[in-house]
């Protein structure tokens, strides 16, 4: 659940290894905290392929998004 109003803690996905791919991420998590290398979230969000997101209606990389997911990861310390 990413929505605003959801806590971290209450999301699951930080420093969770992922269920669907690590899209060859060494030591990949779905957030990886501090570290958006790591965190399949944004690499999923900076695809075109078949393994990005969103996977339909969409042939560009909202780079905006991706900027903001990205320095909100950079910011996570640890999880919670």
């Amino acid at each position: 659940d990413l929505r605003a109003s959801v806590p971290l803690a209450a999301m699951g996905l930080c420093d969770v290894e992922p269920g669907q791919g690590d899209l060859d991420l060494a030591n990949a998590r779905l957030i990886a905290p501090g570290d958006p290398a790591h965190s399949v979230l944004l690499a999923r969000m900076q695809r075109r392929d078949g393994k990005g997101m969103p996977p339909l209606a969409t042939r560009r990389i909202d780079e905006a998004s991706a900027a903001a997911v990205q320095a909100w990861i950079e910011g996570i310390a640890a999880c919670p």
